[in-house]
């Protein structure tokens, strides 16, 4: 039995490699569980480690993330800008937070000064069944501020057939911006 422990346990050490190996081939990797608004910190960094090493060299990164209101086709967006393959269905929204590697090679990595860029794709702001929490504001804000101090270029996405929600969102951002500069942080993607 402590045979068939120790290959468990190996199998387990071996996931990250395997993650790692899946979002350079272009799968997507969660970044935020949006069930319960977590980052799994250890989780991330053990197959960013794990990329790192694959890539073998000191890459340039460069992060996109795109923010807005819930059900603005943020993840089309995505798919059709960089042709990607983020989940997209009607009634379908994104919860927490996905990553997605896109290698960058030849003239292009150059003109672009990076070798890979990452996106960001983010659960919407202001989403409905949120609303009832005292705190979904906190929770915008916090979603915001983290994938902002992340990313090099943040789209914002936004309807505009509401003026309210095009006011809040703004806010939310520009909140995240004040607070990045306050604490003096900013992405730092190599």
């Amino acid at each position: 039995n402590t045979r068939g422990k120790r290959e468990v346990d190996s199998n387990i050490l071996r996931l990250p490699d395997v993650a790692a190996e899946l979002l350079l081939d272009g799968f997507p990797l969660e970044l935020i569980d949006g069930d319960v608004s977590n980052i799994p910190v250890q989780w991330v960094t053990a197959v960013m480690n794990k990329v790192a090493k694959k890539v073998r060299t000191r890459s340039r990164l460069f992060v996109v993330t795109v923010i807005g209101v819930q059900s603005t086709g943020k993840s089309t967006l995505l798919n059709t800008m960089f042709g990607l393959q983020f989940a997209v269905s009607s009634g379908r929204c994104t919860r927490g937070a996905f990553m997605q590697f896109i290698k960058v090679s030849g003239s292009m990595a150059e003109d672009l000064g990076c070798d890979f860029i990452l996106i960001i794709d983010t659960e919407g702001l202001k989403a409905p069944e949120l609303a009832t929490l005292t705190d979904s504001y906190e929770h915008d804000n916090e979603l915001a501020t983290f994938v902002i101090g992340l990313s090099n270029l943040t789209l914002v996405n936004m309807g505009m057939e509401n003026p309210t929600e095009m006011k809040d969102v703004l806010q939310i951002v520009v909140h995240s911006l004040i607070r990045m500069k306050q604490t003096g942080k900013g992405p730092i993607c190599q």
